[in-house]
Parts: C-alpha cells; structure tokens; sequence
C-alpha cells in the first residue's frame, strides 16, 4: 500500500511538472506570436497579416491576365473580376469582343480552340506594350482558376524579377521541350516577359 502511494505522488508531482513545461512553451509561443506597431500598442494577428499583404502588393506588382470568352463575361469572368482580380495590381480578360463591366484585351482571333496559342501570344504581346513599366510580374490564368494573390506575392518575393523566370505546371506531352498548362495558370517575370516579346514571338519556329 506504500509503494502504491508512493507510486502515486509521484506520478502527480510529474503530471503537475509536465503540465507546468507545456504551458510555459505555449506562453512563450504566444508572445513570439504579439505583434505591436511603432507605439508598442499591441495589434491583432489579423491585422498584421493584413499589413504584410499590403506591402508586398506595393512591392510585388502583378498583372493578371486571365483568358476567358464572350458567353462566360457575365458569369466566370465577372466573379474573378469581383473576388481574387481584385488583388492584382491590374488584371485584364483576354477574349475576344470588349465588354463595358470587365477590363478586357480584345484579340482579333477565332474564339476556337485551335486559335487559343494565337490568342495567348496577343495577350502577352499587349501585356509587354501596355504593362511592361507598370509591373514586375504576369501571371496567366483562366476564367475558372481561383487564386490566392497573397501567397503568390509571397512566393514570388524570394525572387528576383529581373531574372528570366517562370512557375507552373510543366507538362512533357506533344511538345519535345514541354510546355506550362494553361489551366493550372502559369507566371512570367519582368524579364521572362521580354525575352519572349522580343525574341520569342519574333521566331517563326
């Protein structure tokens, strides 16, 4: 029966020890976590978050270009206009006739999907003429892509846009040297975006 007690009080002394460690680790972690302005007035996580998105926007511009076509305007096309284009520093709707409710880059191809490679070299080449001084980087996607824009910039602020550069999923079907998929969305920086305006669609190959 004593080695029982025994036993048990020490059981609890540790239990009471453990308990102890745990939350002074998850004090610790919480203050690390306390963000303050320059005042020292303690802000609320959200509030830092919505300030770190607010300066890399300043810092990492994109310009959107997101393809779609005429009979989706007034519905897949309006709600990435309303929701995530709203986060990119310019966002434009490649398609083919102009729409007074959406920014759009007309292009004078076919809507047919043999004329999409067309359509998509239009829309870089406005891109490069009308945005080249105005953002860092260009990303490409369709009418039913849902991005987070926040976690592109912060992707994309580890690199330099001055580099030839681009992210997306590389498929290594049809085309010997592969090629982005369209759909998953793909981006170009600044210098990527020249390279392939004034060397790329220049080659007849």
């Amino acid at each position: 029966m004593w080695a029982l007690n025994c036993n048990l009080d020490k059981l609890i002394i540790l239990s009471s020890f453990l308990l102890v460690f745990i939350l002074c680790i998850f004090l610790m972690q919480e203050e690390s976590l306390i963000s303050t302005d320059e005042e020292g007035n303690i802000l609320p996580n959200f509030l830092q978050s919505e300030a770190n998105a607010t300066e890399l926007a300043e810092k990492i511009r994109i310009l959107c270009l997101v393809m779609t076509h005429p009979n989706n305007h007034k519905t897949k096309a309006y709600q990435v206009y309303k929701t995530w284009g709203r986060r990119c520093n310019y966002v434009e709707f490649l398609t083919t006739e102009a729409d007074p409710e959406i920014p759009t880059i007309v292009s004078p191809t076919k809507e047919d999907y043999n004329q999409i490679w067309g359509k998509t070299k239009f829309g870089f080449k406005t891109a490069y003429e009308k945005y080249y001084d105005k953002v860092d980087w260009v990303m490409k996607a369709d009418d039913d892509t849902y991005v987070i824009v926040e976690n592109l910039r912060y992707l994309l602020s580890s690199y330099n846009h001055s580099d030839p550069i681009w992210f997306g999923c590389e498929f290594k079907v049809i085309v010997k040297d592969g090629y982005m998929s369209g759909g998953a969305g793909y981006v170009l920086s600044k210098e990527a975006l020249k390279r392939f305006h004034n060397t790329a669609l220049n080659n007849p190959s």
